[in-house]
């Protein structure tokens, strides 16, 4: 016996069946021998709230790992110990610490000392740091012309 929400009509548009591609039409899931006990079409809310909450497993996983990753790692503090002219630039030593308890390299904005917001800024990637530690390094920086001239840095903490 077949159900006749299965049989479709010559108009009604098609597409496959879910499991084995047969045609059906687009209100049904799953061809008759796919489902043969004519059990309830699962509903489009049902499959979309289930790869929604997959979506949003999968986010807080990633958040965890992040989490446990990033945990100990800084906070930073840098400080501008030396500035002097280089060909085409400005070659800076910071001295940075590394208050956490993991090894880490971060990341440093240098700016002008009297325009700490607001004016031009040059993004300094540091070497490793070791946990507990302070690391002192030169870095080239264009930003600010071939003078020396009074800048400082701010690093930051994951």
């Amino acid at each position: 016996m077949t159900d006749p929400a299965t049989v479709p009509a010559a108009s009604d548009p098609m597409h496959g069946c879910v499991r084995c591609g047969r045609p059906v039409p687009v209100h049904v899931a799953l061809c008759e021998e796919c489902n043969p006990l004519g059990l309830r079409q699962p509903a489009a809310t049902q499959v979309h709230a289930i790869a929604a909450g997959g979506i949003v497993l999968f986010v807080i996983v990633l958040a965890v790992l992040a989490g446990i990753g990033l945990s100990g790692v800084g906070p930073f503090s840098g400080t501008v110990r030396a500035v002097e002219a280089r060909e085409g630039g400005l070659a800076v030593t910071i001295s940075v610490s590394n208050e956490g308890s993991k090894d880490a390299a971060t990341t440093c904005r240098v700016v002008e000392a009297d325009r700490p917001a607001g004016g031009p800024g040059q993004i300094v990637q540091t070497p490793s740091v070791p946990a507990g530690e302070t690391l002192e390094f030169t870095a080239p920086v264009t930003a600010f012309g071939m003078d020396p001239k009074a800048l400082a840095v701010d690093c930051q903490s994951p």
